[in-house]
């Protein structure tokens, strides 16, 4: 079943990341051209750039944090005896998950303060941008939650359950 959850959400991720990426390249090179060649900046463009590149951020990030990729001082944690290490690790874990339920919450309470508030040039809530936050939160969280039950990256069995430990 986890198996099954995170193909249907890796497929909404990476379109989402796909399409974020191509509207701010297509969007950044079109307001270049208008700018430099016709004098007419795209007014818009900066901060459509910005936004997308922001959600491809948090959206790539719950990837990373599944590869267990993001930056960790693991020359230290190898020098430790085994077990002191997986408790170090196992540690770390707990308090990335206590960051991200705080950021999530946090990042919830923008989400709902900020109906009212609309963008400079586009118009749009800024809601809708700090929704980002919370699904990016929200995804790390379960990752961590993840790595710290055992599960490997795309994994649908712990690894206690394959004979191996963390």
């Amino acid at each position: 079943m986890l198996k099954d959850i995170r193909k249907i959400t890796d497929k909404i991720l990476y379109a989402a990341i796909i399409i974020l990426f191509l509207t701010m390249f297509g969007v950044t090179t079109l307001n270049v051209i208008m700018r430099y060649v016709f004098n007419r900046p795209i007014i818009f463009a900066v901060e459509l750039g910005r936004y997308s590149f922001a959600a491809i951020v948090y959206f790539g990030s719950i990837f990373v944090m599944r590869e267990d990729g993001h930056i960790g001082l693991d020359i230290v944690v190898e020098m430790l005896p085994k077990a002191v290490g997986s408790l170090v690790k196992k540690f770390t874990r707990v308090l990335v998950l206590a960051y991200m339920a705080l950021f999530c919450y946090e990042s919830g309470r923008m989400v709902m303060g900020n109906w009212a508030n609309r963008s400079s040039t586009m118009g749009i809530p800024m809601s809708v941008v700090y929704m980002v936050m919370v699904i990016g939160s929200i995804g790390i969280f379960v990752e961590e939650l993840l790595l710290l039950m055992g599960y490997s990256s795309g994994d649908t069995a712990s690894a206690e359950e394959k004979g191996g430990g963390m």
